[in-house]
């Protein structure tokens, strides 16, 4: 209650508010009138508990609450008669309900004032996450008690009002054309769906025509809501930071994309004869098939960390793992050779240490070698002016920055751009600024009068891998033949025995042995045109031929003529829209729910990522590898379930077939263990070195006694075809050898079933169960059971010569061995 008067109604308002948060209540305005001179009219406000009022009972059928009890608190504010303001008059002050502690969470006491939803709109700007948003509003506004919730809507409530009725494409196209972005589009057939987008930033132009050397091209996923794979494309300055030249999204990764996308990219050279010497990629079929149509005259290089990435992988599928490191090396020898006949030795070895395995060296030569060694090779690439970019790590390392400023996977191409724009605007800073820095900087390492007429004219960057190729001069001279000049052709640089030259002249470093591309340091340059190039931005002719077909036009050509002018003229009337439907690509989760264990928003792991996880685990998983070429057997071709015994049918869930050459037993064991079907002749040759092992020998001798040596000739084949049957896997004795090497428990499901123990170990409670069936009396299968599945009686023989720990196998698989026991003897 208050004697106070007001001078206007918003003075009340605020009063009365202001009052009752400071009592925890929330009031409203329940009624207002506003004098206007008609009968019944006049200034009043009836404010009333937010509380007050009936609840109103829904039908539908969702779940909702009320804050309302019919509360009877009341106040009226009317001007007094007097004309001295409004005054206050409490008509009910009374509530039937308890008031709260504190106001936290309620959605009118939470509402964001003037000053507050201009702090959210500054954060919201900079994109500063939602739940930092409220932290700093708490920490301005002490008194603040919002939600985030409020932040949220705030937001979107921003987004709407700058994007107005414009579509997502119309608002896309607006802030292109006000950030000055080259751009062009494209549209589906028969469609106004947008097909493929591309566009550069003019800082980004001016650099690609500066450092037009080598650039790196590589697609990315996972960076909008209609999964279209991001084709990003970047370069490298003087000072060696990487810059991004264009963005495009693509419908599909197929060469005719490309090839529009890379047509594109030509049109930013200003001169017609300008084109990348060097353009690095992965081995992407389609985009390096673009590249040869597009820039015949650029050298197409691969990624050597991904080429040695997979062949580390197929590796570790095919090798055994004692000579999976020396392989290794003898390959990374092969790929760093630094002449046709250095390459010819290493290759040479390689092939020599894999004469066991003819699917790796054959993959190594068919998939990398043999096609593209020009590509990644040392021999060949050290004649390319490549800048030391013989990796894609730069583009990688530019998509990472991207998504980590886009935050998710979910947002629209405008977003994306947003995203992309901001991205572009610190990269461009830390461009000027390294060219500032070795314009007025000079280091410690290069103030020797040996540099003085490349420092403040060559980058930091050009100077520090001149002083590192200074250390080898002492040992190479003068001497071409041992320097191998590969600065020189690689980087542009002086080599180490054209620095003992100079050294030897005492002159310093002249700066015309240092390439063009290093002596730029600013990008605030005018772009030369050519002579014949001018004539390519006149438009006086088409604009004249427009006018005269126009003309020449009836009324309904003339409106045709001019809504595709319109179009370019004012591309944010644009009727182009976004995909309907989320596309399908390669870089996405192909199946609602299939996703992998440690799925990354971010991106899916690669072919060798796969293979190193698999390599790396401890639990072999029984599942097949998804590199095998394995036929699954539908539940419509039972023949094989029912060669099985009928008490165990139904804890099979799948079988899986394998080819049939007389290597099916070993085929399948390799499949199992997660090296895949093709790798059988692993699988045999372990086998081969249990055999021998020193630490089981004794044990292998008892076991098999006389039959030692025909159990060893078994495993050695003569050729990779076709076997005989007496080179076939037969059990029991190799199931002996599987349990122990691979310390794993197999199960054989055949007449009779059996199960192996390893023999020297004791019971691993994690260990894997590999299932196996033997069909047709001929041929080995892969058996997936259900968990918990029961397990068959062991032999007498590992019984006889186990192990005293290897006891405890049986102990702790009693409980499944006596489930087959019950279930045996009532449904023989």
């Amino acid at each position: 209650m208050t004697t106070e008067r007001f001078g206007t109604r918003e003075e009340v308002i605020r009063w009365i508010k202001k009052v009752g948060i400071d009592n925890k209540v929330t009031v409203i305005i329940s009624r207002s009138d506003t004098e206007t001179g008609k009968r019944g009219r006049s200034n009043k406000i009836i404010f009333g508990c937010d509380k007050g009022g009936k609840h109103k009972i829904s039908d539908s059928g969702t779940q909702s609450a009320s804050k309302k009890c019919g509360c009877p608190f009341k106040i009226r504010s009317t001007p007094a008669k007097d004309g001295s303001g409004w005054k206050i008059d409490v008509k009910c002050g009374l509530h039937n309900h308890g008031l709260p502690d504190r106001l936290e969470g309620h959605s009118f006491i939470g509402r964001l004032t003037t000053d507050e939803k201009q702090h959210v709109a500054d954060l919201a700007k900079r994109h500063v996450a939602p739940r930092n948003i409220l932290l700093s509003l708490q920490d301005k506004f002490p008194e603040n008690v919002t939600r985030i919730t409020q932040v949220y809507k705030h937001k979107s409530v921003i987004e709407k009002e700058i994007r107005g009725p414009r579509s997502e494409i119309q608002h896309l196209f607006k802030l292109i054309e006000d950030a000055g972005y080259v751009y062009w589009s494209r549209k589906q057939d028969d469609s106004e769906v947008v097909k493929e987008i591309f566009w550069a930033h003019p800082d980004s132009v001016k650099l690609l025509n500066i450092f037009p050397i080598v650039l790196v091209m590589d697609n990315t996923y996972k960076t909008n809501k209609y999964r279209q794979p991001l084709f990003e494309i970047v370069g490298m300055t003087s000072t060696e930071l990487t810059f991004a030249v264009g963005f495009a999204y693509m419908e599909s990764e197929q060469t005719e994309n490309f090839c529009w996308v890379l047509e594109k990219l030509k049109e930013l050279f200003v001169k017609k004869d300008m084109c990348p010497q060097v353009i690095l990629t992965d081995r992407d079929l389609a985009l390096m098939k673009a590249i040869e149509v597009v820039f015949p005259n650029s050298i197409n290089l691969l990624c050597r960390f991904h080429i040695n990435k997979n062949v580390g992988a197929k590796c570790k599928q095919h090798v055994v793992n004692d000579l999976q490191k020396t392989i290794d090396t003898l390959w990374m020898e092969v790929v760093w050779a630094s002449d046709e006949v250095e390459y010819g030795q290493r290759l040479h070895q390689l092939e020599q240490a894999c004469v066991d395995y003819s699917g790796f060296i054959n993959y190594v030569k068919d998939t990398w070698l043999t096609p593209h060694r020009h590509r990644f090779v040392g021999a060949w690439i050290n004649r390319v002016l490549h800048l030391g970019n013989t990796t894609t790590n730069r583009i990688e390392s530019a998509h990472w920055k991207l998504k980590q400023m886009l935050g998710n996977s979910i947002g629209d191409m405008v977003k994306c751009w947003e995203a992309m724009n901001n991205n572009l605007r610190l990269q461009l800073g830390n461009i000027r600024a390294s060219f500032q820095k070795s314009f007025y900087e000079v280091e410690h390492a290069h103030v020797s009068p040996f540099y003085g007429y490349l420092r403040g004219s060559v980058s930091r960057a050009a100077l520090r891998r001149i002083a590192e190729e200074l250390l080898r001069v002492d040992y190479v001279g003068t001497n071409r033949q041992i320097c191998g000049c590969t600065l020189r052709t690689s980087y542009g640089l002086p080599c180490a025995c054209e620095l003992g030259r100079y050294r030897v002249g005492g002159i310093p470093i002249p700066i015309d042995a240092v390439h063009v591309h290093w002596r730029k340091l600013t990008m605030e340059v005018e772009l030369e045109i050519g002579e014949d190039d001018g004539s390519e931005v006149d438009m006086t002719a088409a604009m004249d031929e427009l006018w005269r077909r126009f003309r020449s036009l009836d009324v309904i050509g003339k409106r045709a003529l001019r809504s595709r002018v319109c179009e370019l003229a004012y591309p944010t009337m644009t009727t182009l829209c976004p995909p309907p439907e989320k596309i399908k690509t390669k870089g996405g989760v192909k199946k609602k729910g299939k996703k992998p264990a440690d799925y990354d928003v971010y991106r899916d792991p690669s072919y060798h990522e796969y293979v190193d996880k698999a390599s790396q685990s401890s639990q072999r998983q029984s599942q097949p590898s998804q590199t095998s070429k394995k036929i699954k057997l539908s539940k419509k071709q039972p023949q094989f379930i029912v060669q099985f015994p009928n008490h165990i049918r139904s804890y099979i869930e799948d079988v899986v077939n394998v080819e049939s050459d007389g290597n099916c037993g070993f085929r399948v064991i390799t499949s199992l263990h997660g090296y895949g079907e093709d790798g059988w002749s692993m699988v045999r040759r372990e086998l081969g070195l249990e055999l021998i092992d020193k630490d089981r020998s004794t044990l292998y001798d008892k076991l098999f006694s006389n039959r030692l040596s025909a159990v060893r000739e078994s495993l050695m084949i003569e050729s990779f075809g076709s076997q005989p049957p007496e080179k076939w896997m037969s059990l029991p004795d190799m199931g002996y050898l599987i349990a122990n090497r691979y310390n794993v428990v197999l199960v054989c499901l055949d007449n009779p079933c059996i199960t192996f123990f390893p023999m020297t170990s004791s019971h691993s409670p994690n260990v894997s169960i590999y299932c196996i069936g033997f069909v047709n009396q001929n041929h080995w299968v892969q058996v997936n059971m259900k968990e918990g599945f029961p397990l068959p009686p062991v032999t007498l023989d590992w019984k006889k010569f186990r192990s005293h720990i290897a006891t405890t196998w049986m102990l702790g698989f009693a409980g499944r061995m006596q489930h087959w026991q019950l279930l045996t003897p009532v449904l023989a």
